[in-house]
């Protein structure tokens, strides 16, 4: 019989219950046995939901590529930057600011959201997010109205830093959300539409500076501001209308709310196995980690929870070692490079066009060859065209030296797309334990917005004009992050495909060898098997 669940507890299952086991986080998970077009068409629900949380990204994406483009536009250089040898350029130091204090905001955020998303729940904290973007964006449009070009660019960068700071909670929470609602054989793609989201974005960005680029006016760049209220207002709308993660409800006590949440997400016929089988868990992590229901920070650093912490940091490191930062200023770049302004918003534009079915194939790829096998070939691959891109460099004079070094961008993006850019935040939000998963997340977003700063600080004085002047040598450096990175992901991520969170729980708490991950046997899995001879004999 199927297991009932009461308004202020969750009774545990007789011995021998298998009936309706459809869970989110149990340990004998029916959706595991389900092909990717089954579940697809059994959870059309938190598909729905899913997607509609990606507004987030959404709006990242779109701001993470808008400041290397508009920096691109004339009419941006002559009201915010300096004549330079005859042009106008971005000061290095304010190319870095924007590009830090954006990420700084973000880390701020993410912080903040590990423990508000756990005190008042992952919608009300999402719906935070949004408002602080909304407001400010109204510093980002109008900053060009200042009367001073010190000024000017001091609004600007009160503008990205707050809006860092809602992007850093609503990335934080979407991820979050995502990952304790998905079930087990769609976790990865739900949770890589992240990536997705934020390239759409990126796209959308790209796609309106290219159609202005050649405006004499600020309407060459206001309008992308003003796009950003858009989707901020849309992620607003979002949060109201999803329903709560049952996991929350669960942390609280709140089992009836849990109840009716999971019900707008699965069928009603399995709200009483699913919430069991989260509440249990949630009790076995509980007691493993001998702890009450609240949760700290100090956790993540304790026992086997300093493992998994471990992996979701590098995971969001990854894409830094990738050269994301780079990318995400190419059009920049490339123009101080010699290539006009029209062409240098080509290739972005044909980059980030790619970046789009990559990612979508790597959806496909990690369920089928799993996460680890694509970190390490995108990884590897990518650093190979970066090794390329560093001895085009070399010849900083040639048009083909830098049409070459365009393509190979190009090439770069579609490879970051198919394997780390959608597998990371998969790899970060299945690791980490149902308990503690908001701040780990929001860690994680810590951690992934410092290294943003970081890069985002020191590349622009690498590559700049008026700096090192690096120019396509740029490559030899990301090669060699990314063979650390391949090392990294050889020695410490594990292979997490088609395993529940309890399963992981398990492997994690047994310190399984990172390379015996993927052919492990649970200990659920053998017990049914026992029953299963049992019952044939």
């Amino acid at each position: 019989m199927a297991t009932a669940v009461h308004r202020d507890r969750v009774e545990p299952p007789d011995a021998g219950t298998a009936e309706d086991d459809r869970s989110v986080d149990g340990q004998h998970d029916a959706t595991t046995d389900e092909t990717i077009l089954q579940s697809i068409k059994a959870h059309p629900k938190v598909i729905m939901y899913s997607v509609f949380m990606t507004v987030g990204p959404l709006i990242y994406g779109f701001d993470n590529i808008i400041v290397g483009l508009v920096t691109a536009v004339p009419a941006f250089q002559e009201i915010f930057g300096r004549l330079h040898n005859g042009s106008y350029i971005i000061p290095s130091i304010w190319l870095s600011l924007w590009n830090a204090f954006v990420q700084i905001g973000i880390m701020v955020g993410s912080v903040i959201n590990g423990s508000l998303s756990d005190r008042f729940g992952r919608r009300l904290s999402f719906i935070t997010g949004a408002l602080i973007a909304v407001a400010s964006i109204a510093f980002l449009y109008t900053a060009d109205r200042a009367e001073t070009l010190d000024q000017r660019r001091g609004i600007f960068l009160l503008g990205k830093t707050l809006l860092g700071v809602g992007l850093g909670m609503l990335n934080s929470t979407c991820q979050t959300y995502i990952s304790e609602i998905a079930p087990t054989r769609l976790r990865g793609p739900l949770l890589s539409i992240f990536t997705f989201f934020m390239v759409l974005g990126q796209l959308i960005g790209v796609a309106i500076i290219y159609a202005r680029i050649n405006m004499p006016t600020s309407g060459s760049y206001r309008v992308a501001f003003a796009s950003q209220w858009a989707f901020a207002g849309l992620a607003v709308i979002v949060g109201l209308a999803v329903p709560e993660s049952p996991s929350y409800y669960l942390k609280k006590g709140k089992v009836e709310q849990a109840c009716h949440a999971y019900g707008r997400l699965y069928e009603a016929s399995t709200v009483d196995a699913g919430i069991r089988d989260l509440a249990n868990t949630l009790e076995s992590e509980n007691r493993r980690n001998e702890v009450v229901q609240e949760t700290n920070y100090k956790e993540l650093f304790q026992g086997t929870n300093w493992r998994r912490t471990r992996i979701i940091l590098w995971a969001n490191i990854f894409q830094q070692f990738l050269g994301i930062t780079l990318l995400s200023n190419v059009s920049y770049f490339l123009e101080l490079a010699g290539m006009s302004a029209s062409k240098s918003l080509m290739i972005t534009q044909l980059g980030v066009g790619l970046g789009l079915p990559a990612n979508v194939v790597s959806w496909f790829a990690m369920t089928m060859l799993g996460r680890r096998t694509i970190l390490l070939f995108s990884t590897s691959t990518v650093g190979v065209f970066w090794l390329g891109i560093g001895v085009a460099g070399c010849w900083p004079d040639s048009s083909k030296a830098l049409w070459f070094i365009g393509v190979m961008i190009i090439i770069i993006i579609f490879f970051y797309g198919l394997g780390v850019g959608g597998a990371y935040p998969v790899v970060a939000g299945e690791v980490s334990s149902v308990r503690l998963r908001a701040k780990s997340q929001g860690l994680g977003f810590l951690v992934n917005g410092f290294f943003s700063w970081a890069f985002n600080f020191f590349v622009p004085y690498m590559f700049n004009a008026d700096e090192a002047n690096l120019g396509g040598k740029m490559g030899f450096f990301f090669f060699g992050l990314c063979a650390i990175g391949a090392v990294v992901i050889f020695l410490e991520i594990p292979e997490t495909k088609g395993r529940t969170y309890a399963e992981l729980d398990e492997m994690f708490e047994k310190r399984l060898p990172t390379r015996q991950f993927s052919t492990y046997v649970c200990q659920d899995a053998l017990d049914i098997r026992e029953n299963e001879k049992g019952l044939e004999a």
